[in-house]
């Protein structure tokens, strides 16, 4: 039996001093050795908004069959899967009966065909589509489950509350992928069901772009072999765990979905993994009244959760150390993985902050917030995040200042607003031109390249050794 295995690393500044109430930590997680579908099955439901919005502009339909048909081209033999599509309610297109099939020449073609006739007409019940892939992926208990959804409206055809009740239902059952095409859909239902299904969000800037994206995304799905990997913290009486949130590759916000086991010990998913590495930010509140000085004191110890004997993790917990100190120097020292993800904290809220004013005609207020995240993005060497604020915005090469750019469309505000709930990276290569200060980092452990100033790989995090 091929065994996945994955290692644990914790970033931080041990040293408080006797005023300091919170402690901040960096999670590092990596898998190796994870075989894809050898190892386990995949299972497949791909969902396709086809309310009435859907037929205007005729390339966005176009597109979406286009997508559908790429995306089923894209499976490998073997993987389960179906074809809903999304209005008012759940429709089955492929097969014509709710059940998953096994992709081979056949099923593909079928399916294909069954996209290609795909009509927009209808309204958009989100809750309904989600249902539908939950009941389809939980036939397959054995795979590693996912649908993707592309939707080009809001969720205006049921309350609220009953998306979030299906989502909460779903969670853990299923990842999921969501993109908005368009101009005229909301980016936070898309955050959420990503969110909470442990997936990304993101925009189509341009509906041609959708067949690759969807290509992409299958990929890498179908290359995920464990189905879930649980992140468990044991504190004390006097810490408790205040926000957890994956910071890298995609930002998500997994605070609401922890889990108490019992008192002291929580737990919460992280979704499917393939090989890969990922990063979260947590934040331990702490009383440290009473604490003996001078000493390493646990404030809590990190163990991974497997979801079965394939997957190997640490024999021992990781310790998140607290360390009282009268020594200004220690306790105000800030960990450079700390730093880094509350700069990109920073720089998400001055994305959606420009965003809200741009729409509220505040366009100097936009400008001043756009300007800070352009500034934050260049100190964390992110030039994906810099390409889309490009769509938004002019950037004086000398000065750094910026300018408003004319025509702005709801589509390149709404990629700039999910930059950070987005695995994906740019299409365009990074190049010394492209990139101020000289040669591009390549990663050794993935092929993709990152600013020449970069500390790490902006594709799986690897950390640089020594300066270009």
């Amino acid at each position: 039996m091929t065994v996945s295995e994955f290692s644990l690393e914790v970033g931080q500044n041990r040293f408080l001093s006797r005023v300091d109430t919170h402690m901040h930590a960096v999670l590092k997680v990596r898998a190796r050795d994870v075989d894809g579908p050898a190892v386990r099955p995949s299972a497949e439901v791909l969902v396709v908004d086809c309310s009435s919005s859907m037929d205007w502009p005729p390339t966005k339909i176009a597109n979406a069959r286009k997508a559908a048909a790429a995306a089923v081209d894209a499976l490998p033999d073997g993987t389960w899967f179906a074809l809903v599509e999304g209005t008012d309610e759940a429709t089955m297109r492929y097969p014509d009966t709710p059940r998953l099939v096994p992709a081979d020449a056949r099923t593909r073609q079928r399916a294909k065909a069954a996209a290609g006739h795909l009509v927009a007409i209808g309204a958009t019940a989100m809750s309904t589509w989600l249902s539908l892939a939950r009941d389809l992926l939980d036939t397959r208990p054995d795979a590693v489950r996912h649908a993707l959804l592309l939707t080009d409206g809001r969720n205006e055809s049921e309350p609220a509350s009953v998306l979030h009740r299906v989502l909460d239902e779903c969670e853990g059952r299923f990842t999921c992928d969501a993109r908005g095409i368009g101009d005229d859909w909301e980016p936070e239902d898309l955050r959420r069901i990503a969110g909470v299904l442990r997936g990304t969000a993101d925009a189509v800037v341009e509906d041609a772009d959708l067949p690759a994206e969807f290509r992409r995304l299958i990929r890498s799905a179908t290359d995920k072999a464990v189905p879930d990997l649980r992140l468990r913290l044991v504190t004390p009486a006097f810490a408790r765990l205040e926000s957890i949130r994956q910071v890298a590759p995609a930002d998500i916000d997994l605070t609401d979905r922890v889990v108490a086991v019992k008192p002291g010990v929580v737990e919460v998913s992280t979704g499917a993994w393939g090989e890969e590495a990922r990063e979260f930010f947590l934040t331990l509140a702490v009383d440290m009244r009473g604490r003996p000085r001078f000493e390493d004191l646990q404030l809590g110890r990190v163990e991974l959760v497997p979801p079965d004997a394939s997957v190997r993790v640490p024999a021992a917990p990781t310790p998140i150390l607290g360390h009282l100190t009268e020594d200004v120097r220690l306790s105000t020292r800030i960990d450079e993985d700390v730093e880094r993800y509350t700069v990109q904290a920073d720089l998400g809220q001055r994305l959606k902050a420009g965003w809200v004013r741009f729409g509220e005609d505040d366009h100097q207020g936009a400008v001043a917030e756009w300007g800070e995240a352009v500034r934050l993005a260049t100190q964390l060497g992110n030039t994906e995040i810099l390409r889309r604020l490009g769509r938004l915005v002019d950037i004086d090469p000398d000065s750094g200042e910026v300018t408003l750019k004319d025509d702005i469309r709801p589509r390149d505000g709404f990629a700039a607003v999910l930059s950070l709930a987005s695995a994906a990276t740019s299409d365009t290569p990074v190049t010394p031109e492209a990139v101020p200060g000289g040669q591009p980092r390549q990663c050794p452990d993935c092929p993709e390249l990152s600013p020449p100033d970069a500390q790490f790989c902006m594709h799986c995090g690897h950390r640089f050794e020594v300066a270009p």
